[in-house]
Parts: structure tokens; sequence; C-alpha cells
């Protein structure tokens, strides 16, 4: 049985949550990715893999945007795709948006308690995420992750890496200069692959790499 975050009370984090982004977030991401977010979510979808009947957790999923491509990916009464972030209002938004679609719920909470029972979860997603918490928070939010998912279930991560371009540099650099945030230098600095090997998934991948400072990792339970 899956836990329910009925409320839209604020989680005790010390991860960067983006309340105050939650009416522009939309707006915002696709500049910040250099319009490559539409991209980075088909090629997250298709990596998970999925056949219909899952249930599929997407971790720091702001409006809901992927979350809602996901359960529209679904079928079957007990699949459920649910998204969960520690911005009240980024929830709102997305319920807001969700509201009598199938197959889809949004939870307030955060990454390093997750509140579901283990194995509770066939796969996972983070697009954004991990780049807004830092080292410690990465490892326990990985352990969460590896917590929830069911043996054999696969988890998709997209975020901030190391830069291999010049481009990849003047972009990662411009986004830490500009928003002073020192999670970003950690992933720009190799953090969260570090993290990945850390805690013991298993296949751990580079399976892409984008704008010269995007990378998409996968791993296995």
């Amino acid at each position: 049985m899956l836990a329910h975050s009925p409320e839209l009370s604020v989680p005790l984090t010390r991860g960067r949550t983006l309340d105050h982004a939650a009416a522009v977030y939309d707006y915002l991401a696709p500049v910040m990715t250099l319009g490559q977010e539409g991209r980075y979510r088909k090629l997250a979808i298709r990596l998970l893999g999925l056949r219909g009947g899952e249930n599929v957790l997407d971790v720091g999923c702001g409006t809901g945007v992927l979350t809602r491509q996901i359960a529209a990916c679904l079928s079957g009464d007990s699949a459920l795709a649910v998204g969960i972030d520690a911005a009240p209002k980024m929830i709102a938004v997305a319920r807001r948006r969700a509201r009598g679609l199938p197959r889809l719920r949004f939870d307030t909470g955060v990454a390093e308690r997750l509140p579901y029972g283990d194995g509770a979860f066939d796969c996972a997603v983070s697009t954004f995420f991990f780049h807004h918490i830092d080292a410690e928070l990465k490892r326990r939010s990985l352990a969460e992750l590896l917590r929830v998912l069911k043996p054999g279930g696969r988890l998709i991560i997209v975020d901030v890496d190391t830069p291999t371009n010049l481009l990849g540099k003047l972009c990662a650099w411009s986004g830490y200069w500009l928003f002073k945030q020192e999670e970003i230098r950690e992933n720009i600095e190799g953090e969260l692959p570090r993290a990945l090997s850390e805690v013991p998934f298993r296949e751990v991948t580079r399976v892409a790499h984008f704008s010269g400072y995007v990378t998409v990792f996968q791993a296995t339970k």
C-alpha cells in the first residue's frame, strides 16, 4: 500500500526547494535546459521501459509534467505514477493540472525520507533534482530510492554532471554563479556519480550526455 500525503505542509529538509518559482517554473525550465527538456523526458520514459502496469515514482517532480507523461503510458487499475516534491506550491500546481487524470498522484515529502514502504515501486525517475541537495543528502536519497524499489527495479536520473566541453563548462558554471548553490558545484565536480557508486545499485551506467554537462544515468536494484 502506497502512503499518501494529502496535506500541503512544508516538510523539513536541508535541501533547496523551489516554492518561490512554482508559478513560473514551466517557463524557466526550457530556458535553463537550452530547450532540451522535452528530449530529456522522452528519453527517461523510454529508458524506464514501461509495460503499462507499473508503480512509478518521480522524485523532485516539480509541477508534474514528467509524472503526467508517465501516467499516460500506464494502464490497468493497479498502475500508478506518483510525483513527490518538498515544495508544497509545486505540488499544488501539479495537483491542479492533474485533476481528473487517471493513475496519477502527487505527494509532498523529501527524498531523504520517502514516505513509502520497502519495494513499493517498479521503477523511479529523477530529472534535475540532485543538484538541489548536498553530498550527504544525495547518498541518503539514493539509499531511500534503493529501498522503495522492487528487486530488479529501474532508476533513471537526468542531472548536471562534470562538463565535458566548453559549452558544458559555460552552462554548468553559469548556473552555479547565478544561483550560488554549492550543490551545483558538487555535481560539476562529479559528486553524483560518486554517490551512485557508493550506494549498492547494480549496473550503474551513463547512457547519454547532452550539451556537455547533462548526463543520463541508469541503475538497477
